[in-house]
C-alpha cells in the first residue's frame, strides 16, 4: 500500500476534485492513485491537474511528443508505477517506445522527437548537456513557445515521477475498477 494513505472518498465533496478523480478513472494518465494522494491537499490536486491539462493534454506541442518525453522520463527514473502508464489520448504505438533509452542511435525517431528527448535528458539528468549543439537542434525543430511548454512539462513530470516513486503506489489500489491508461508492461509499484 501507499506510504501516504488514500483519502476516504466519502470525505470528498469538492466538485473539482471529484472531476479530477473521475478523469483519472476514465483516462488513467495521471492514474487515480497519484491523484488521490494529491487530494489530501486540494490546492495541490487542483494546481497539478490544471498544469497537467494545460501542458500535457492541451497546449501548443503535440500530445504524442509530450507522451514520448513522459515515458522517457519513466524509463530513466525507473519508476515501475509510472512506466506502466500510457496516455489513451496519444496515438503512439507501443513499439515506438522500444528504443527510447537509445533514442540518438535509433532510426525510429524523427529529428524533432530526438531533439525533444535530448532536451528531456538535459532537463532531467544533466543541465551540462544544454550545449550550443542542443540548442541549434531545438531551434531548428521548435518555436520558443513550444520550448517553454515542453520544458515546463518535462520538469513537472520529472519531479512528480520522482516523488511518486517514493510513495510506493500500486495500480488499482484506489478506484481499482479501472485499468485505463495501463500498458501491457508489468503493472508495478513506484520502484
Amino acid at each position: 500500500m501507499a506510504r501516504i494513505p488514500y483519502p476516504d472518498l466519502s470525505d470528498v465533496n469538492d466538485e473539482e476534485i471529484t472531476a479530477a478523480l473521475g478523469r483519472a478513472r476514465r483516462v488513467g494518465t495521471p492514474r487515480p492513485e497519484s491523484q488521490a494522494i494529491r487530494a489530501h491537499v486540494p490546492a495541490v490536486l487542483k494546481s497539478f491537474t490544471r498544469a497537467w491539462m494545460d501542458t500535457f493534454v492541451d497546449g501548443v506541442v503535440e500530445h504524442e511528443l509530450k507522451e514520448l518525453c513522459r515515458v522517457y522520463v519513466t524509463k530513466t527514473v525507473d519508476c515501475g508505477y509510472c512506466a506502466a502508464q500510457r496516455s489513451v489520448d496519444a496515438a503512439v504505438e507501443e513499439d515506438h517506445y522500444q528504443d527510447l533509452l537509445l533514442f540518438e542511435k535509433s532510426d525510429r525517431y524523427s529529428p524533432r522527437e530526438k531533439a525533444a528527448l535530448a532536451y528531456t535528458d538535459a532537463i532531467v539528468w544533466d543541465a551540462g548537456l544544454s550545449t550550443d549543439e542542443l540548442w541549434e537542434r531545438l531551434d531548428a525543430n521548435f518555436r520558443p513557445d513550444e520550448l517553454v511548454e515542453l520544458g515546463y512539462f518535462i520538469a513537472l513530470t520529472s519531479g512528480q515521477q520522482r516523488w511518486i516513486k517514493t510513495l510506493d503506489l500500486g495500480h488499482r489500489e484506489f478506484l481499482g475498477d479501472t485499468t485505463a491508461g495501463l500498458s501491457g508492461e508489468k503493472v508495478g509499484h513506484g520502484h
